[in-house]
């Protein structure tokens, strides 16, 4: 039983179908194009394939839990995935005039190619900072010890009018002569000064535990955007996320296999009209019993309703007085 599950999810249908493709009006066509929409939809598992991947390392390097890690990558993977599944079956292949060819690049598909992109983008940048990770890990390095003294820093001057107070009170009763109440006075000047200390100590050492178990993801996607071959990297995932569209895309709204499509889908949407067109009547004549009641039509296509009819042809004044007299 599992082979056959197998075989048929690795079918010529189970393929084609992951872009939306109707295998029976494919078969009909005579597999019109079929190496194009095979080699869409091996690509569409590959985008998966690397969608999951990328996005299991970037939940690994912000997370330490491998259970959590693959069911939000999974997840996620899944959601990207089903995403970029319905922007590529929405693409519109309308058949236009030959001077409106370029139709593509109208609104609506310039939106869900640049929904396309972005999805692209996002699940581009977990891999660059897997590619050039061991170059990031010795950046990090030199990050994470400019962010921690930049931090000491700012730290000690939260404190430094304190300190410098006490010091200048401390210098003051020192320069005075030696008594039983001043040596007092000295004695909680330094222990408030130790204090103020070992807050400032303690705050560093927080500071550091957290910038060194810091994964600092932006900041990885920031540093890598400095190595060119990251640049390639996106773009070759860019690519392979706009390939299948313009593999789809690239073949004739006029091909059999659209031909063939559209007139079923034509088909699909008048037999369903005239049904609700007779069930529109029967209703009339069932409650109210009214025959003859038949739905208004404005338009000289229904359902498509593209062309409206023409307006009633109106006499002029003469004509009425003609017809009115006669």
């Amino acid at each position: 039983m599992a082979k056959q599950r197998y075989v048929r999810f690795w079918s010529r249908r189970s393929i084609v179908s992951l872009i939306g493709i109707d295998y029976p009006i494919l078969e009909k066509s005579e597999h019109d194009n079929l190496p194009k929409f095979y080699l869409a939809g091996f690509l569409v598992l590959g985008i998966l394939a690397i969608s999951f991947c990328s996005v299991f390392y970037a939940f690994d390097l912000m997370f330490d839990m491998w259970h959590a890690e693959i069911l939000l990558s999974s997840f996620f993977s899944l959601m990207f995935f089903t995403i970029y599944i319905f922007l590529i079956q929405t693409f519109s292949k309308e058949v236009f005039p030959a001077k409106y060819r370029l139709k593509f690049f109208n609104l609506s598909n310039l939106t869900r190619l640049g929904f396309v992109l972005m999805i692209g983008f996002l699940l581009a940048q977990p891999i660059k900072i897997f590619m050039v990770r061991h170059q990031l890990d010795n950046d990090l390095e030199g990050y994470k010890e400019q962010l921690y003294l930049k931090f000491c820093n700012v730290n000690k001057n939260l404190y430094s009018t304190d300190l410098n107070k006490l010091f200048n009170d401390k210098s003051k009763y020192q320069a005075m002569p030696q008594s039983e109440t001043l040596d007092d006075e000295i004695a909680k000047i330094d222990i408030n000064i130790d204090v103020i200390n070992n807050q400032i100590d303690l705050a560093n050492n927080k500071a550091k535990a957290s910038i060194l178990s810091s994964n600092f993801f932006i900041k990885r996607i920031e540093l890598a955007s400095k190595y060119s071959k990251t640049t390639v990297i996106v773009i070759l995932v860019l690519i392979l996320f706009l390939t299948p569209i313009f593999l789809i895309y690239s073949i004739s709204g006029t091909s059999r296999y659209y031909a063939l499509k559209k007139e079923n889908d034509k088909k699909l949407v008048v037999n369903e009209y005239l049904n609700f067109k007779a069930k529109y009547t029967s209703l009339f004549e069932r409650k109210y019993q009214l025959s003859n009641v038949h739905f208004h039509e404005p338009f000289l296509d229904p359902p498509f309703n593209t062309t409206r009819n023409p307006l009633p042809d109106y006499l002029s004044q003469e004509d009425f007085f003609k017809n009115l007299i006669g």
